[in-house]
């Protein structure tokens, strides 16, 4: 990995595929925070407590905006340096990259 541009493409690599990650996983936070609301409710929770859940599942969602766009803006980024490296394309690294683009593509239309 003498080629700086190898380690290039891996750090944006690695920062898209965590990006990723991140969105899914607040994504999956509000479903999961969702459900404890519907718990606390069926329990008869008082007000307070389904207060405070509302407040948390809100802080979920409003992050989830912010990681999308974050992704989208790393995602052209690697995007656009996959286009311009074209002489890497053999490389394993590459490839890698270019399957990361192609899931966090699925992430980004969800």
């Amino acid at each position: 990995m003498a080629d700086p541009r190898i380690r290039q493409l891996v750090i944006k690599t690695g920062v898209v595929k965590r990006l990723s990650k991140e969105k899914s996983v607040y994504e999956k936070e509000v479903l999961t925070e969702k459900a404890r609301m519907e718990k606390f409710k069926g329990e008869g929770a008082d007000d307070h407590v389904l207060r405070k859940q509302e407040e948390v599942i809100a802080e979920c969602e409003m992050m989830i905006p912010d990681s999308k766009r974050r992704l989208q803006k790393e995602f052209e980024v690697l995007k656009k340096y996959l286009d311009d490296e074209q002489d890497l394309k053999e490389t394993e690294e590459y490839s890698k990259a270019a399957n990361v683009l192609t899931e966090a593509k699925a992430v980004l239309e969800t």
